[in-house]
């Protein structure tokens, strides 16, 4: 799949400023290229889609275990297994609920060694799933052309937590469908994700169709 040329027209037919972020999970003998500096999955997101970088990190970069945990890269904080993290932020009112939460946050099955990221245009491995940070008019857009053709609706699964790394590429990864998520507290504040923003994360192998009924809306719709 020519990613470059397939990026070059989402970004034109969404009229989107970024890019799409292309996301893998790896094990240890399939890394190669530039290790990333210790930030969070939802910061790696942000520079691949609006600076450009490239690389990969391992649970020692990941700043948000949390995060780390969902995309199979280390375990998951007994802080965050138990809900009271979230808890003690104030997300829930009760540390049940929080627990609740927590255990229906999606999760990828299996070990990895590292996350790597890249531009879309720029990836040069098949993505586990591709990230878009939209406003709502271009998230519609993308929506419609992914229905174009199967019909049915489009997922919308979230809770406010862990959005960019459990809901926009690990619920994609597992399900091979895609998740559409309102950005946590944590993307937007660490990341930068805006208030007229949001993600949505989608399987590569959808990407061609999606262009194809991208180009048939811009014919019919201007």
């Amino acid at each position: 799949m020519d990613y470059r040329k397939i990026s070059e027209e989402l970004k034109e037919l969404l009229e989107n400023g970024g890019q799409p972020v292309a996301v893998r999970l790896v094990k240890n003998e399939e890394i190669s290229g530039e290790k990333l500096e210790k930030k969070r999955h939802c910061e790696f997101i942000q520079d691949a889609r609006l600076r450009g970088a490239c690389g990969y990190a391992t649970a020692d970069e990941h700043l948000c275990r949390g995060g780390a945990a969902v995309l199979g890269l280390c375990r998951v904080p007994p802080q965050v297994a138990d809900g009271s993290l979230y808890h003690k932020l104030g997300n829930y009112s009760t540390l049940e609920a929080a627990a609740e939460t927590v255990e229906a946050v999606p999760a990828v099955k299996g070990e990895y060694h590292a996350s790597v990221y890249a531009p879309l245009e720029e990836a040069d491995f098949e993505p586990d799933a591709v990230v878009f940070i939209l406003k709502p008019a271009q998230a519609l857009r993308l929506s419609q052309a992914y229905l174009h053709d199967r019909g049915g609706r489009i997922s919308g699964d979230y809770s406010g937590i862990q959005s960019l790394c459990a809901d926009a590429v690990a619920a994609v990864r597992e399900r091979g469908i895609p998740n559409m998520t309102m950005g946590c507290n944590g993307s937007r504040k660490y990341a930068g994700i805006r208030p007229e923003e949001l993600a949505v994360g989608v399987p590569a192998s959808d990407l061609e169709g999606i262009v194809e009924a991208l180009r048939k809306f811009r014919e019919k719709w201007g």
